[in-house]
């Protein structure tokens, strides 16, 4: 006869832990949307779609070992990671941090499984955690301090390999001039992110976790188990993965090099140039393929894994978790939507459009400079304006930017200059701190750098402003979008932007940046509200 004990135990079960999943779903959906969206647009996480299919399987081969792991619930860890989960979903809500909020998820669910079935079966489920992380895009800022070391190695090595055969050619940043052959113009090649690697790095690293985990080598302890010496494989595959992208995205700009010199501007067209991202991705696969069978040679399969003892097993409890894991997701859920959707306190402001056309001895040259439809949808800032102003005594000409966001709540967010002008092919270095020092207020601090972009090359200043505070790291002005979100109601804030040309004197240019920067504060006050 069946036990009707243990058989409403399990049902209880299947319900609690569907009441928990339905919870996640209601407080994540727009964070899961706007994932997918990504995963479906950006090239660079385009695997990002098969990994849910990728972990689906995983748990589904590994059922069986889950269900024999699954034991008296972890309470101390799953309610760490699972409030860890909630205070990056707040900070990311408020502060407009899309990574921050996806991070917050995985965070989450793992907090879940150990609070429910216990840390045996998170231990169990580390690749699947693993690939659900390479799945989420990393902060723009991130990425492009990953991209252009990765365009500079691409374009040195290219310049390398293209010197070889004699072409001559000349490398400027990120960017190689070549003459082609019986021609008198030159072709100017750009590395950018898709020829430096980078949109195959991510896929590639994600590969290389995949392709380690299913061909270990058999552990009697179970599928979802890996043994020492290819777990130390994994790791080595996925490192292995950073110069296979760096080498085959390379000799795809050497190859492109070449061919310019020889055929000229048809070796550049979109047709070739698709067509090579294809066939560098696919070499890359083999190499990884090949340095995977490699390796596993190399190290062998090793011991099995350590044979744990069967877990305690505690289902009384199960419901009670479920039930109270549950009140606390919809408890939490509320109190994050109720902060992220309340009002905003209002401030008044000036239009930027009147912005002084005269800042001390500094005139407004022409008019307004306008972004693009396409680039304001991007941009998304409530009022902004950019102008170039010069200075008669000296011959010199400087652009300023003032981008104003009225709120960052709703995924707008201030763009900062490190995100923005690589995209348009500029090259930042030799950041820095200096001090603006305006006539009517406080000085204040602001970042610093040299941008080059092709024959240009000028000093840039920026700086964050709103709210009452002055700020140059984009992180800790995100912190205080967060704290100012809760206490003065107010996500409001400001960008400003100085860049002059550098010419024969990077000192003059300096104080010319600087000079200017202080005059521009002084006439912020009434268009950036304190």
């Amino acid at each position: 006869m069946p036990d009707m004990t243990e058989h409403r135990g399990d049902k209880n079960g299947i319900i609690g832990t569907a009441a928990i999943f339905a919870a996640v779903v209601v407080l994540y959906a727009g964070v899961l949307i706007k994932l997918a969206s990504d995963w479906y647009t950006d090239e660079n996480y385009s695997h990002g779609l098969l990994v849910p299919f990728v972990i689906g399987m995983i748990v589904w081969l590994g059922r069986d070992e889950l269900k024999k792991a699954a034991g008296s619930p972890s309470i101390l860890v799953g309610i760490g990671l699972v409030s860890a989960g909630l205070i990056f979903l707040f900070g990311g809500t408020l502060g407009s941090e899309l990574f921050t909020q996806r991070v917050s998820l995985v965070l989450l669910l793992a907090g879940i499984v150990a609070f429910l079935w216990g840390g045996r079966v998170l231990k169990l489920l580390l690749v699947p955690v693993a690939l659900l992380l390479l799945a989420i895009p990393i902060p723009q800022i991130a990425f492009n301090k990953i991209a252009f070391p990765l365009q500079i190695w691409a374009s040195q090595i290219a310049v390398w390999g293209i010197r070889l055969i004699d072409v001559p050619t000349l490398r400027k940043g990120n960017v190689i001039d070549i003459l082609p052959q019986g021609s008198t113009q030159t072709i100017s090649l750009e590395v950018v992110e898709a020829c430096s690697g980078i949109r195959s790095l991510m896929t590639l690293i994600t590969l290389a976790l995949v392709l380690a985990f299913f061909t270990r080598s058999a552990d009697d302890n179970g599928f979802l188990r890996l043994r020492r010496n290819d777990a130390i494989r994994t790791v080595l595959l996925m490192f292995a993965a950073v110069p296979i992208a760096v080498l085959t995205n390379s000799a795809r700009v050497t190859a492109t090099g070449l061919g310019s010199y020889y055929y000229g501007k048809q070796a550049t067209s979109p047709f070739w140039h698709d067509a090579s991202g294809w066939a560098v991705y696919a070499v890359a696969l083999l190499i990884l393929f090949a340095v995977n069978i490699g390796l596993k040679r190399l190290l062998g399969s090793g011991p099995e894994s350590f044979k744990e003892p069967p877990p305690t097993v505690a289902p009384s409890s199960s419901l009670r978790h479920a039930v109270a894991l549950t009140l606390i997701l919809v408890v939490s859920g509320a109190a994050i939507n109720w902060f992220s959707f309340r009002s905003e306190a209002s401030v008044e402001r000036r239009d930027l459009a009147e912005f002084p056309s005269i800042l001390g001895e500094w005139q407004q040259r022409g008019a307004e400079f306008k972004f693009s439809e396409a680039t304001e949808k991007i941009l998304r800032a409530s009022d902004y304006t950019m102008r170039e102003y010069t200075l008669a005594e000296q011959g010199r000409v400087a652009n300023i930017y003032v981008g104003y966001f009225a709120s960052q709540r709703t995924g707008t967010a201030v763009h900062s200059p490190q995100n923005c002008l690589p995209g348009a092919g500029w090259v930042l270095s030799d950041p820095s701190i200096v001090t603006v020092t305006p006539a009517n207020g406080p000085p204040f601090e602001a970042s610093r750098y040299v941008i080059e972009n092709g024959i240009y090359k000028e000093v840039m200043l920026y700086w964050y402003q709103g709210r009452g505070r002055t700020e140059t790291s984009e992180y800790r002005n995100k912190l205080n979008t967060v704290v100012d979100s809760i206490v003065k109601r107010r996500t409001d804030s400001a960008l400003i932007r100085v860049m002059t040309t550098i010419g024969n004197d990077e000192a003059a240019a300096d104080r010319a940046a600087l000079e200017l920067s202080a005059r521009v504060a002084d006439e912020l006050p009434p268009f950036i509200p304190d």
